[in-house]
């Protein structure tokens, strides 16, 4: 069998949080909340290697504090690109010739449970391509000019998380035919559903949050104490 890959993207500029340092690398507890999730991938039995995703400008710094943080565990820090989409081809393209399933997850995403980690490797394996959702719990309203246009029923809607997981092959594929033909997307599987290829979901654990803002660093910083 071949290698399991998590690639971790850290490359946001975080804007939307209003803070001078970029939120991944916010320290919590006296940890940088990126830690927090490359732990989940690290320290995980069917994880074979890591590939962080980071900023041009952080990244020799960076890798002297992942070395000091995980100095048993070799992970690979690759420069991103000027968008996500750019990013990920990167870290895709620097993945070993005999990966099998790679996992794309945010670096502001520290909370995935190892279960689901594993059960979404199972289902790629499978399928080819598989997602973690949250089913939408509000209501919601198509707005246009500060005016609702219609409610649009969420009994078939759902957020998409990470860990994206894929077969490597396929998903390579993808990115550079997406590349080529100078398309982007706002996540991986979205490339997969222009393309036309069926990709399977979980439905995740709602703790699987995305820090993005101040109320969510709150929370981040509740749970991981």
């Amino acid at each position: 069998m071949g290698k399991i890959v998590a690639i971790i993207t850290a490359g946001g500029s975080g804007k939307r949080l209003q803070t001078k340092i970029k939120k991944q690398f916010l320290v919590v507890h006296g940890r940088t909340l990126l830690f927090y999730t490359l732990d989940k991938f690290v320290n995980h039995p069917q994880i074979d290697e890591v590939i962080i995703l980071l900023p041009e400008e952080e990244l020799e710094d960076f890798q002297q504090a992942i070395k000091q943080e995980y100095p048993k565990r070799k992970i690979l820090c690759v420069a991103g690109g000027a968008e996500r989409q750019d990013s990920v081809y990167n870290a895709l393209s620097a993945c070993s010739d005999n990966t099998e399933i790679v996992l794309i997850h945010d670096g502001v995403r520290p909370f995935i449970e190892a279960n689901e980690i594993l059960e979404l490797i199972k289902i790629a394996e499978i399928e080819k391509a598989v997602i973690p959702v949250s089913k939408v719990k509000n209501t919601i309203k198509e707005i246009r000019d500060g005016k609702i246009v219609k409610t649009i029923p969420r009994e078939d809607l759902a957020s998409a998380l990470t860990p994206q997981v894929f077969q490597f092959d396929l998903i390579l594929k993808m990115h550079q035919k997406a590349h080529m033909e100078n398309l982007h997307f706002t996540d991986d599987a979205a490339i997969l559903e222009h393309y036309g290829i069926t990709v399977s979901v979980l439905e995740s654990s709602s703790q699987n949050l995305k820090i993005t803002d101040e109320f969510d660093l709150k929370i981040a910083e509740f749970l991981l104490k």
